[in-house]
C-alpha cells in the first residue's frame, strides 16, 4: 500500500524532470543523515508501509511507545523490555520526530486499521 507521500512524489517525478533527475540521489543522502541522527533505528517493511523498529531487536518504535504509555515512565519501560534506558530514550525520540508514523504503524498492527478497512468495504 503506498502512501499519499509516495505516489506525490511517483507522480511528481513522472511530470517534473528536474525533480526526478536529483531525487534519488537527495533521499538516500537524507536517509543517511537520518541513520546518524536516530542511530539504533531500522526499517522493515510492514503491512503498513515502513516500520522503525530498534536495530538488533524486533521490537517496533511503536510498541516501546505504548509500553511507555502503560508504564509512565522510562525506567520501568526499559525494565519491561530488559534493556538500557538509553536504548527506550531512542525509540521516544524517533516517535517524537515521526508521531503520524508511528501513530500508523500502531493503529495497522493492532487491527483498529483492518477492522474500517473491512467496515469500509461493507459499507461500499
Amino acid at each position: 500500500m503506498k502512501s499519499d507521500v509516495d505516489k506525490y512524489i511517483a507522480q511528481r517525478k513522472r511530470t517534473d524532470k528536474a525533480f526526478a533527475k536529483g531525487f534519488d540521489a537527495g533521499y538516500e543522502k537524507f536517509k543517511g543523515r537520518a541513520k546518524k541522527i536516530f542511530a539504533g533505528i531500522s526499517y522493515r517493511d510492514s503491512l503498513n508501509g515502513r516500520e522503525a523498529y530498534l536495530t538488533g531487536h524486533r521490537v517496533a518504535v511503536w510498541e516501546v511507545v505504548r509500553v511507555k504509555r502503560d508504564t509512565k515512565t522510562i525506567a520501568k519501560t526499559a525494565a519491561y523490555f530488559r534493556w538500557p534506558p538509553a536504548l527506550v530514550r531512542t525509540a521516544l525520540e524517533y516517535a517524537k520526530a515521526f508521531p503520524a508514523e508511528i501513530a500508523r504503524n500502531e493503529k495497522a498492527e493492532t487491527g483498529t486499521f483492518f477492522g474500517e478497512l473491512l467496515k469500509s468495504v461493507k459499507e461500499a
